[in-house]
């Protein structure tokens, strides 16, 4: 493979952190901007459910480990590049049983 391509394969990892970083960011600024203008109108505002979302969080990063998975195990097989795959994988996997624990204890 060429040096360049593999420089940008390199950075693709770099850059899907940083795009995510920077949409959490702005994600949490709307959102606090929302509850400050709530406040201010006098709204009483919903509690908030995060349970909900780091459900949805630990399904998505399982998936896509899924998919990073395949992709790496169809690419160079079974190399140290599935760990890119794998751990999004066990990730997901966690925060998912972390939710049905919450769930259950009934918090």
């Amino acid at each position: 493979m060429v040096g360049s391509a593999q420089v940008l394969i390199a950075l693709i990892p770099l850059i899907g952190v940083i795009v995510f970083g920077v949409l959490a960011f702005f994600f949490m600024l709307w959102d606090h901007q929302k509850q400050m203008l709530l406040i201010d109108r006098g709204v009483r505002a919903r509690p908030r459910n995060f349970n909900e979302k780091l459900l949805l969080l630990g399904i998505v990063s399982f998936f896509i480990g899924i998919g990073l998975s395949i992709f790496f195990m169809l690419q160079s097989g079974l190399s140290d590049s599935l760990l890119g795959g794998i751990i999004p994988v066990m990730t997901g996997l966690g925060i998912i049983v972390y939710y049905i624990v919450i769930v259950r204890r009934g918090d």
